[in-house]
């Protein structure tokens, strides 16, 4: 009986560290509001996520490579306060807000038309194109 209740109260404090460990996390992504903090996310950097990559240069120019298929160009500027947008050469313009992890490299980008998100990395630096 004793190690029953032992197993059960040892069950209970994982549930209550894990619970604030995963509170913790959250609270670590903070909205990036700032435009000159856009220009910064974005200018000479290369974005790496899953199964893609972008290589972003500070005049407003880029290309965006997904796997498998032929690299894209892409113009970007960024929007208001809290967005930025990229132009496809179809003409098709997404917009996009970001959100950084306090402790690392990593960003989420969450697409304002769709809702949609996508994390990835930064990285200083971009091939020439």
């Amino acid at each position: 009986m004793k190690s029953r209740s032992i197993a059960l109260a040892m069950g209970a404090v994982a549930c209550m560290l894990s619970a604030s460990a995963i509170a913790q996390s959250s609270s670590a992504w903070v909205e990036i509001k700032d435009p000159g903090e856009l220009r910064a996310l974005l200018s000479n950097k290369t974005l790496r996520g899953n199964g893609w990559v972008a290589h972003f240069r500070s005049d407003g120019k880029g290309i965006f490579i997904l796997e498998g298929r032929d690299p894209s160009p892409r113009t970007w500027e960024v929007k208001g306060t809290d967005q930025a947008c990229f132009t496809r050469p179809d003409a098709v313009t997404n917009c996009y807000r970001y959100q950084r992890v306090l402790k690392t490299n990593q960003i989420v980008s969450t697409n304002v038309q769709t809702g949609g998100s996508a994390i990835f990395t930064v990285e200083d630096g971009i091939p020439k194109f």
